[in-house]
């Protein structure tokens, strides 16, 4: 059953920090109000004849409960240097994780001087933790003692999934297009494939059904069928959450099937306009959804099938039955989300995108009481 959305809160949410146009934001991490991290990159000087564009260098700011400030970033494996951070995840101060990518300079092409990094944050120093021709898609950790990997091989396009413990990295059957994991326990874990959810018990996967979505109607049905596409998923406590969008062609429509597994039964939340992009459990029972939302109309014939109209740039904030709505920032700038992460077992959030509209820069918001 539909669940409405509450009326909008009032907003509260505050700019932690901004960058420039050369500074990107990629992902955040959270386990305490006075403990969070951002990873991402700042374009440098050194120019890359291959590609016609400049080098970027990773970034890692932290959040120490009252100022965000840049600390040390990991290292790439010798003569890579490490360009950027796409993902971090951390369970403590102690315990940090990152994934990002290295880029070898020299003659040789792009594609065989790239390597993927993955390193750990032990409180004191950053440790290589793994290295290779693979891109690393997902990455989540479990306590101090356990780290998970999601990838595929840049040279054979095979999916990889690893689990990392006891001080060492075990490959375990990656089905193909497994992109992204949330992890419950070992032996409970969710992931999504290139249309489907999938579950892994520690020893194999399986797919799960849905339930049945009606799928909206598109304003031009002569671009095809519109169809469920699984953007997101999140384990909560006993709760599996997964945001399904909807897929015309290349054209996305707006609309989202927010839905609930609790003890193993669905439940369904519709969003008529919203597209989510981004889950994540607030350590509380409850969840946190990145979405934005927007208008479809069809174009004249010539042009582009559909033009696209953003609404309001949102975060919703879902607790007990209710959903309410925490506007962001106004669709004026031009924002585009990358990452929102929930502060563990309070009220609070962490906001991260890019404005595209001047003055151009990364952005993360806070919001609090």
């Amino acid at each position: 059953m539909a669940v409405p959305t509450a009326a909008a809160a009032p907003a509260k949410w505050r700019v932690g920090f901004r960058g420039d146009a050369g500074v990107s934001v990629n992902d955040l991490a959270s386990v305490s109000p006075k403990n969070a991290w951002s990873a991402g990159a700042r374009r440098t000087k050194e120019f890359d004849p291959r590609t016609g564009s400049y080098f970027t260098a990773p970034q890692i700011r932290h959040w120490n409960g009252s100022r965000w400030a840049v600390v040390k970033s990991p290292a790439g494996p010798k003569e890579f240097p490490l360009r950027e951070l796409s993902l971090i995840e951390a369970s403590g101060p102690s315990n940090v994780w990152t994934a990002g990518t290295a880029v070898a300079k020299g003659p040789g092409d792009v594609g065989s001087s790239t390597r993927s990094v993955v390193s750990r944050w032990n409180g004191k120093r950053w440790q290589l933790m793994g290295s290779g021709r693979t891109t690393v898609t997902d990455l989540d950790v479990l306590g101090a003692g356990h780290a998970w990997i999601v990838g595929r091989d840049n040279r054979t396009g095979k999916a990889f999934f690893k689990h990392f413990r006891n001080g060492r990295w075990k490959t375990l059957p990656a089905p193909g297009g497994l992109r992204e994991v949330s992890v419950r326990t070992p032996n409970d874990i969710w992931g999504l494939g290139r249309s489907s959810v999938l579950h892994f018990n520690g020893k194999a996967w399986r797919t799960v059904a849905l339930p049945k979505t009606t799928v909206p109607v598109a304003p031009n049905p002569a671009y095809g069928p519109v169809r469920p596409r699984i953007d997101a998923v999140q384990v909560v406590a006993g709760n599996v959450w997964i945001a399904v969008g909807f897929q015309q062609g290349d054209w996305s429509q707006p609309g989202t099937a927010l839905l609930r597994r609790t003890k193993g039964k669905w439940h369904q939340n519709r969003l008529s306009k919203d597209v989510v992009t981004t889950l994540s459990g607030d350590g509380k029972g409850g969840i946190w959804a990145a979405s934005y939302q927007q208008s479809i109309t069809a174009t004249p014939d010539g042009q582009d099938p559909y033009a696209y109209t953003t609404l309001s740039i949102d975060a919703l904030r879902h607790t007990g039955a209710k959903l309410a709505r925490r506007n962001l920032t106004p669709v004026a700038t031009g924002f585009q989300w990358t990452d929102l992460v929930a502060v563990p077992k309070t009220d609070s959030a962490l906001a991260a995108g890019f404005n595209w509209r001047p003055p151009q820069g990364s952005i993360v918001f806070r919001y609090s009481h």
